[in-house]
């Protein structure tokens, strides 16, 4: 993808996790605060503090070069740079609108581009003991080499890792496409060697199953993000989740902080008809309202989860399933992300993203600051936090009874 003309339109907030993740190579802990509310993208626009003619930038333009040619100490001007883009962001006093530098502007493309260059798994470190892949992605690089579940790392080329962090295992497996790492594992006690080479890695964003009660059969389908592949995924995990014939469907967009806008349409018009809107978009003078492409020839009820972590581009969707269809929504309140985003990228290529309107649900209803209350509201069980076991998920067994009744 050429980031000089792809426009992207993004939905989404902070993300917060619990559990320290790292993906090897692409991200060392998701940077969910780069997914930007709902954001509009432009091109490649260079920044110059030296071509304006405006009084207000020559007055910065010679703090800058007075700090470079008089300050006691060494100053690195690519700190300096930052500082004065991350002063003027800040002096917004809006939290949605902020600089994201080299790192944070690349990782940021990753998880909304939906894959990334590397081996393709994700690690964990638990207290002191090794770094430890939890979870490797499919027809990955790793995947193809022979890592597994629960592998602990020993060494990369050579390199002792037995006490090093999740961030430094990533920054060691960096590398362009193409690159082969021999990697030392520790397995069932035994010392295995692996010879891995990095390639090109589809995040999933979407998973599924089905779940059976009173002989019914309910499909479960979790959406994590709104990738720009991700109602490409959604189509065919829907496909095979069909061909159980199911009687019901619950979408779980908990924990889904959003993404990009055209990918939520697009998940949107697979249940919505084309008389259906989804989404409204407010400036001063106008509001756009987004249809549904689709044809909503789906013969299930559907379900929606939320919690207080399904935001913005999860909003959109739970909102317009619930608007049009009438589908309950379970659980907590939603984070409320009303506000719309516009991102510009600069000649180094890091971006800025800054709020320029606002987005309602597709009746009209404004949710910034105040979230989606659900229409069934449920706290989710202490004992799950400590299980982790679907029986013991309140929010998704009030989401089947509700269906079977």
């Amino acid at each position: 993808m050429k980031k000089s003309k792809k426009i992207n339109t993004i939905l989404g907030k902070a993300k917060f996790n619990t559990i320290e993740l790292a993906l090897i190579f692409a991200m060392a802990l998701v940077f969910g605060v780069l997914i930007g509310e709902i954001v509009f993208g432009s091109g490649k626009q260079p920044i110059s503090l030296t071509t304006s003619t405006s009084s207000e930038l020559h007055e910065i333009n010679d703090v800058y070069n007075t700090i470079l040619s008089e300050y006691i100490n060494d100053v690195d001007k690519e700190q300096l740079k930052e500082a004065a883009i991350n002063g003027m962001m800040s002096s917004l006093k809006d939290k949605h609108s902020v600089y994201f530098n080299p790192t944070e502007s690349e990782q940021f493309q990753d998880e909304l581009n939906g894959y990334f260059v590397g081996l393709g798994v994700a690690v964990s470190k638990e207290k002191q003991d090794l770094v430890t892949v939890r979870e490797v992605y499919k027809n990955s690089p790793a995947e193809k080499a022979g890592l597994k579940v629960k592998d602990g790392l020993l060494k990369i080329n050579g390199e002792d890792v037995s006490k090093a962090s999740t961030d430094e295992i990533a920054n060691k497996i960096k590398g362009k496409e193409g690159e082969t790492f021999t990697i030392i594992v520790r397995r069932d006690g035994q010392e295995k060697e692996i010879k891995a080479t990095t390639g090109k890695v589809e995040l999933p964003s979407i998973e599924h199953k089905v779940l059976k009660k009173d002989n019914k059969r309910i499909g479960y389908l979790t959406i994590s993000i709104f990738a720009t592949n991700t109602d490409e995924q959604l189509k065919e995990e829907l496909k095979e989740l069909e061909k159980e014939n199911l009687d019901d469907l619950i979408i779980d967009l908990r924990y889904n902080n959003g993404g990009e806008l055209d990918s939520v349409l697009n998940v949107a018009s697979e249940f919505l008809d084309k008389k259906s809107p989804i989404i409204q978009i407010k400036t001063k003078n106008k509001t756009d309202i987004r249809y549904s492409k689709g044809n909503n020839n789906k013969k299930y009820n559907i379900a929606v989860l939320i919690n207080k972590s399904s935001a913005s581009g999860a909003e959109v969707l739970a909102a317009a399933l619930n608007e049009q269809l009438n589908a309950p929504l379970i659980g907590t309140i939603t984070y409320g992300k009303g506000t719309v985003q516009k991102t510009k990228q600069l000649a180094d290529g890091t971006i800025i993203k800054y709020t320029i309107e606002t987005w309602q649900t597709s009746k009209g209803k404004s949710i910034d600051g105040t979230g989606i209350q659900p229409t069934i509201g449920v706290k989710q069980s202490d004992k799950y936090y400590e299980t982790m076991k679907e029986e013991d998920d309140a929010q998704l067994q009030k989401a089947i009874d509700t269906l079977l009744k």
